[in-house]
């Protein structure tokens, strides 16, 4: 006679379904041990004596994942890529820098013949310095190149990153609008080049983000849950946009050579004040979690469309080279973009806090 399966056992088909429902069991005098599902157990190639790793969410649940302790350690920590001899520079930097975005603490680059280019291994060098946070050429050859990463984890999480980042973006757009208005090229050359600290800043927030979803909690890199961990990478996309944005008016900038007109450069400093003050007030927001701050962004949003237009109209009744005439449409465009950026961001918070800003059901006695 065919023994009767018990309920859990029925509901444990498949992977793919929704969730499993288990019972708490109590064993020994404090102890208590829940089963796990089988077919888990077997798409994961876990077996007898198996360890697993149990970490604490946001919302009380717990996540349970296959423990791997020489991934957690040497697999993740080291690789080597062997490149063709006639490798393009930019080509061996987009390999060099997606293995730095997945967490790899080591990487070193070898030649298929034997002989790294100097220019790749330049061109490796000034990206080590220029871009990628913590990292440093540790040995160099004309056969290869090592590069290692020293910074660790939790000496700078993602959020105190995040404020760098915006901080320094802030930086570049009031500085940009100050180069226009003075004609002062040595600070518009300055602004470009600190971009370069914002692209640092982004692929650190990124290989921070890949390494919390591989190595839960998250709460290792400073973020509280998934949803704030996929957040936090869409704000870091949308800063970098604007700080290359604040680049793009200090290029335009360089066009100039006399200082704009006072009408001009009241409009324009109107504007890039306005759209830096939506950019503030939407970052304050993230950092308070707060969505009546967020949502005051967007009730500034009808008031940039009237200062961007109002400088195009302004721009185009004065006496300019069309050159010029075409650099100042772009920096109107550039500083709108901006303040855009900062309602993109205020949506994000908006989605994340919208649960807090609902009242807690009144309970009737």
């Amino acid at each position: 006679m065919e023994r009767s399966k018990r309920p859990e056992e029925l509901r444990d088909k498949t992977f793919d379904e929704d969730g499993y429902v288990r019972l708490v069991q109590m064993t020994g005098r404090g102890s208590y041990v829940v089963s796990i599902p089988k077919s888990w157990i077997e798409t994961t190639g876990l077996k007898k004596g198996g360890r697993v790793e149990f970490s604490r969410q946001q919302n009380e649940g717990l996540l349970l994942t296959p423990f791997d302790e020489h991934e957690s350690a040497d697999e993740i920590s080291h690789c080597q890529i062997s490149l063709e001899s006639d490798v393009a520079p930019e080509t061996a930097i987009r390999k060099i820098i997606s293995l730095y975005l997945r967490g790899f603490s080591t990487i070193e680059a070898t030649s298929k013949s034997g002989t790294l280019s100097a220019a790749v291994r330049n061109e490796i060098r000034q990206v080590a310095r220029q871009k990628l946070i913590g990292t440093e050429m540790v040995t160099e050859s004309s056969r290869s190149t090592t590069l290692q990463v020293l910074l660790d984890y939790p000496q700078l999480l993602a959020p105190d990153a995040l404020r760098r980042m915006s901080s320094i973006m802030t930086s570049m757009v009031r500085d940009a609008v100050q180069a226009l208005i003075a004609n002062d090229k040595e600070l518009a050359l300055q602004v470009i080049r600190t971009d370069d600290e914002i692209d640092r800043f982004s692929l650190y927030i990124i290989r921070q983000l890949k390494w919390g979803i591989r190595h839960p909690p998250l709460e290792k890199i400073g973020i509280r849950s998934p949803p704030e961990c996929l957040a936090y990478r869409v704000i870091t996309a949308n800063l970098e946009r604007s700080a290359d944005h604040a680049s793009r008016v200090a290029k335009n900038t360089l066009i100039f050579h006399r200082p704009l007109d006072q009408v001009l450069a009241r409009d324009i400093n109107s504007l890039a004040q306005f759209s830096s003050n939506m950019m503030e007030t939407a970052l304050r927001a993230l950092n308070m979690s707060d969505y009546d701050t967020a949502e005051s962004t967007f009730l500034e949003s009808e008031n940039l469309a009237v200062l961007a237009a109002r400088l195009i109209d302004r721009s185009s009744k004065k006496k300019m080279s069309a050159q010029e005439l075409s650099a100042l449409t772009l920096i109107s465009e550039s500083l709108r973009r901006i303040g855009e950026g900062a309602t993109a961001i205020a949506e994000i918070v908006l989605d994340l806090t919208a649960e807090k800003s609902i009242p807690p059901p009144v309970r009737i006695q």
